[in-house]
């Protein structure tokens, strides 16, 4: 398969591919840059990281 037929895929489409195909590494690089790319992840410390997970605690309490 080729990068734009990966791209045509939808994301659960490219997953089942990715693991009924384990051994291209394209399409899992493919399947990995994509969910990067949506991702909302944050970079901070590990005292932010406990702050933020402390107050996700007490908003669901």
């Amino acid at each position: 398969m080729t990068k734009n037929e990966y791209n045509a895929m939808s994301d659960v489409d490219l997953l089942a591919y990715v693991k009924q195909h384990p051994e291209d590494k394209e399409a899992f690089y493919a399947y990995v840059d994509r969910k990067r790319a949506t991702s909302n992840a944050v970079p901070m410390t590990l005292e932010q990281a406990e702050i933020e997970l402390q107050r996700r605690i007490n908003q669901q309490q």
